[in-house]
């Protein structure tokens, strides 16, 4: 069963109003308030937190995603079953409706960490998902013309779907373990006026095509896209790709028209756990309109950094540069701490922003894995980055870069 039209247009038409309101950051903190306040109802039948209703939200524990994922019984309002929702999520996978109980659909998502994260939602949730992210990516007029939509993803799910019912959209999805000459063909024939996919999709679009396409929006997720590989992929398909901040524990963020990141404040209290040693933070998320499986204050592994300036388009909302990648990515040695984005900036700009690469740094060395004509290049350039940072480590080849799966990861931290 589709989702309901009227309910997709109110929730957008809702979205678009509140980001016309919302025009200082007072007004974004009070209807946080607000709608903390209204949390309290779903909080009271959340079994693992229904004794804190009511309370301030530093009285709640921060939480890990995979310690909600353990814990999945009593982190959701309906008495659901871990078993249940994850046969339901299998089954939509397979074509199935996904349903775990009417109207409540599971489904999965690769998460922050590549691990799948198990999620269930209610009708009204879909629709306000569909509404909101309508509203954050796409001009007014796209609900009141045809569009194409492609999704290059893991994996299809019913929300995907139910954005149908919202305007008239035509879809493709493409999986990723579908083979890329294969994509590149299915994607080319249909045309997109949308795309969404990863980078790793995008750069091999990239590498295939033989002339701009015809793209009104371009967006990637689900893994970092350096400034380099950024202006090379928008010079070869015509389009700049922006950033969309997805995960498992919901909508993040999205970019404005300057192709900046601002995390949904309308709908989330985004706290700031800082990163020692970086101008980096970890979100800590609470979603505040979550009634079937609530996050409250998720810790997410994801590196963010505020952006050093205002952003151009005047919207309240944090601007933060794109994800760069997890905590655990940090080179980290006595006295120096090197973020993911240093290591992209220079050896992409050593091989050039088209070059499959990856650098992973442990205590001992940091080896370099790149194809053999562009290897010197980039280890002179990590060998560069350690001596400006007064670290003092051999760096060595390691080959030609393997595939990194559903999820790619170019700058690592190895501890082994």
């Amino acid at each position: 069963m589709q989702a309901d039209r009227a309910a997709l247009l109110k929730a957008w038409a809702s979205a678009r109003w509140t980001a016309a309101t919302l025009r200082t950051p007072a007004r974004v903190a009070t209807r946080q308030a607000r709608l903390w306040r209204e949390m309290a109802t779903i909080v009271a039948r959340t079994p693992a937190i229904h004794a804190l209703a009511g309370r301030p939200l530093e009285d709640f524990p921060i939480m890990r995603p995979d310690a909600l994922r353990e814990g999945f019984d009593g982190w959701n309002t309906l008495g659901l079953a871990r078993a249940e929702a994850e046969a339901a999520a299998q089954a939509g996978e397979a074509g199935g409706s996904g349903e775990v109980r009417p109207g409540i659909v599971a489904g999965f998502s690769s998460g922050s960490s590549g691990r799948p994260g198990l999620f269930v939602t209610s009708a009204a949730e879909r629709a306000g998902w569909i509404g909101h992210i309508l509203a954050r990516l796409l001009p007014p007029d796209a609900l009141f013309r045809p569009t194409r939509i492609a999704l290059c993803l893991r994996a299809d799910n019913r929300l995907y779907g139910d954005v149908g019912a919202a305007g008239p959209f035509r879809f493709l999805f493409v999986g990723l373990a579908v083979p890329a000459a294969e994509r590149f063909e299915r994607l080319r024939a249909f045309a997109p006026d949308v795309l969404i996919a990863p980078p790793q999709a995008l750069a091999d679009l990239a590498r295939r095509t033989d002339g701009p396409w015809r793209l009104r929006r371009l967006f990637y997720g689900a893994e970092p896209m350096g400034e380099a590989e950024r202006n090379w992929i928008a010079g070869t398909l015509g389009a700049r790709p922006d950033p969309i901040y997805q995960a498992t524990e919901g909508f993040l963020g999205a970019a404005c028209r300057f192709g900046n990141l601002h995390l949904n404040e309308d709908v989330l209290i985004v706290e700031r756990e800082p990163v020692p040693g970086t101008s980096r933070f970890l979100p800590v998320v609470t979603d505040l309109r979550r009634t079937t499986q609530p996050m409250i204050r998720v810790r997410l592994p994801d590196l963010l950094e505020p952006l050093s300036a205002p952003c151009p388009c005047g919207s309240p909302l944090t601007a933060v540069h794109p994800v760069e990648g997890r905590f655990e990515d940090l080179w980290r040695w006595p006295g120096a701490v090197i973020c993911p984005r240093e290591v992209e900036t220079a050896v992409s700009a050593a091989v050039g922003p088209e070059q499959a690469w990856r650098a992973v740094a442990s205590a001992g060395s940091v080896a370099v894995e790149a194809d053999p004509d562009r290897r010197d290049a980039a280890m002179t350039a990590v060998e560069a980055l350690l001596a400006a940072r007064g670290v003092d480590r051999p760096v060595r080849a390691a080959g030609r870069p393997a595939a990194d799966g559903v999820k790619r990861r170019r700058v690592r931290w190895s501890d082994g």
